[in-house]
């Protein structure tokens, strides 16, 4: 169950989760969850529009989708610089249990951590609270 006191910190600041990435089924099930934990979600199709999103108003988590190839250093480290630039977001990317991706983090300089499909709202409602714990450590 979602405490309350999360609901209002999200109406308060007005957070969200900005997420770059184009395939369909993979936003919705991540719209859902999100939508149950009410933190909205912003989706950006290419680099560029997370940057100028993330620059204008800085995301609680951003969540790189689709396959890893399109998770090169050179992302990791543009949004990083925008993240840093503003505040510590945190950076993760979105996986299939069964891809090696996640296993050689090692191999994803930048990112954060590794989210994993199939995802519950439990998992992504404590990744959630780390972001924001983490921000609040930052600032």
């Amino acid at each position: 169950m979602i405490p309350l006191a999360w609901h209002s910190y999200m109406k308060q600041t007005q957070r969200y989760v900005l997420v770059l990435g184009q395939d369909t089924r993979t936003l919705q099930m991540l719209g859902s969850l999100l939508d149950q934990l009410k933190c909205p979600m912003v989706v950006a199709d290419s680099l560029d529009q997370a940057m100028l999103r993330a620059s204008q108003t800085p995301p609680l988590m951003i969540i790189l989708s689709g396959h890893q190839h399109n998770w090169s250093q050179k992302l990791v480290e543009s949004l990083r610089n925008v993240a840093n630039s503003s505040s510590c977001i945190t950076i993760v990317a979105l996986t299939d249990f069964h891809s090696p991706s996640w296993l050689h983090q090692d191999e994803h300089p930048g990112v954060d951590g590794f989210l994993v499909k199939p995802l519950d709202s439990d998992v992504l409602f404590s990744l959630l609270q780390s972001a924001w714990a983490r921000q609040n450590y930052c600032t």
